[in-house]
């Protein structure tokens, strides 16, 4: 595999991983609020919408696609590999459970902050562990021009 190959695959990595964290410490700073959380209530639901199929959209791209083409290539990633995909289920419950509780009247800004706080801690573990242990595959994957092994198709 060629090495801007390997550096464009890390580098979206590391902007998808980025622009989902801004875009969680932007709904904490609305939700710590406190006495604006349920006037924000529509405008966080419709971020959670968007967060959250923009964070699921990613991991089902890696479940589906990524992650056994690098399997195809390094199978000895096979126990990282099945603890990014639990820990993409871990993140998915999280996020379902935060929109159960803003689409719940009853749900207490408290209750919303805690739960994101929740959700960055499992993102935030999720994502450095997931780049540091797929940076250091994605490097060892280098190879001479004759015999790399291409993942994605021709470059």
């Amino acid at each position: 595999m060629l090495r801007n190959r390997i550096f464009a695959w890390h580098r979206e990595l590391q902007d998808v991983h980025h622009r989902l964290e801004k875009a969680l410490k932007d709904a904490r700073r609305a939700i710590r609020s406190g006495e604006r959380a349920q006037s924000l209530k529509p405008e966080l639901r419709d971020f959670c919408y968007t967060f959250c199929a923009a964070l699921g959209s990613h991991h089902r791209s890696e479940d589906s696609d990524f992650f056994p083409a690098l399997l195809h290539q390094l199978p000895e990633l096979e126990p990282t590999i099945t603890r990014l995909g639990r820990e993409h289920e871990v993140l998915a419950r999280l996020l379902a459970d935060f929109q159960l509780s803003l689409d719940d009247p009853q749900s207490s800004p408290h209750q919303l902050f805690i739960q994101i706080n929740d959700i960055k801690a499992a993102m935030k573990a999720h994502f450095g562990f997931e780049e540091g242990s797929l940076n250091q595959a994605l490097h060892a994957l280098e190879s001479p021009e004759s015999d790399k092994k291409r993942m994605f198709g021709d470059v």
